[in-house]
This record gives structure tokens, C-alpha cells and sequence, in this order.
């Protein structure tokens, strides 16, 4: 139901996937060689409708991996490291398997919409964990 989004996220016990918008960061532009997942993992494909996709083994680039009774939280970043300024920024990524999910088809997938659409069309699912407390957010998208 979601058209526009920035970032998409899916996971399994044993891989990482982004794919991100190069305008990502608000009033800037990646550059594929700019772009990285966790500890400077960089772009691993770039399909034709131009956004950089990451593809990682969950035990690699410093995903960090948390177990909570029978779901497991994959926690990493996109990172922004300007070639030509001291520029950088970075948004931190997570996603969730549960034991019931199939270890082999995709699951949990959250989506992030921007500011040059619609905000009102998209709503985001993100998970945010704080400390010790496990806070998930799921929203659908809006009608």
C-alpha cells in the first residue's frame, strides 16, 4: 500500500538487507562510493531505478544481533561520509524475525517514507530500543 519511502528493511536469521533513496539524508545527495552499511560496509548493487542496495550476512559489518525470548533484533545503521567535505551522517536500522517467521523467506519488512511526498500517505514502521526496554511501533499505511 506504500508507493514512497526512503528506506526498506528486511531481514532473516542469517542476512541483512537496505535499500535506500541516495536523498536519503534531507538536502543531500549520496554518492554510491558514500554510502555504507554498519562498520563501512559498502553499496553491494545498485538496480536501475537508481537506489543503493546493501546485502550482508546478519553476523557481518557490525550488525549487532540481540536475542529476546523467540524474536531477534538485527541493529545497524546507513552511514554518509562526504568524498570531497568532512560531511557525514548516519540513521540507525533495525529489524525483527521471530521464530515464527520462515528462516528462508522474508520477513519483517519496515519502510520510511520522505519529505518529498506525501507524508500522509505513508506511515512508518521502525523499532527503538532504549537500554534495557524493547519499544516496537508498527503502523499500516494510511488510506
Amino acid at each position: 500500500c506504500c508507493s514512497s519511502w526512503a528506506v526498506k528493511v528486511r531481514c532473516s536469521y542469517f542476512w541483512f538487507y537496505a535499500k535506500i533513496k541516495p536523498t536519503l539524508f534531507q538536502n543531500l545527495y549520496m554518492n554510491p562510493d558514500e554510502a555504507f552499511l554498519g562498520d563501512d560496509c559498502p553499496v553491494t548493487y545498485i538496480p536501475p531505478d537508481g537506489h543503493y542496495e546493501f546485502f550482508y550476512y546478519s553476523n557481518k559489518c557490525g550488525i549487532i544481533t540481540k536475542t529476546f525470548q523467540e524474536t531477534l533484533l538485527l541493529q545497524t545503521k546507513v552511514k554518509y561520509i562526504s568524498s570531497n567535505s568532512g560531511d557525514a551522517a548516519e540513521m540507525p536500522l533495525s529489524c525483527v524475525v521471530t521464530r515464527q517467521a520462515s528462516m528462508y523467506r522474508l520477513s519483517n519488512e519496515a519502510e520510511s517514507g520522505d519529505d518529498e511526498t506525501s507524508s500522509a500517505d505513508i506511515e512508518v514502521a521502525y523499532i527503538m530500543q532504549s537500554q534495557n526496554d524493547l519499544n516496537t511501533i508498527f503502523s499500516l499505511c494510511a488510506k
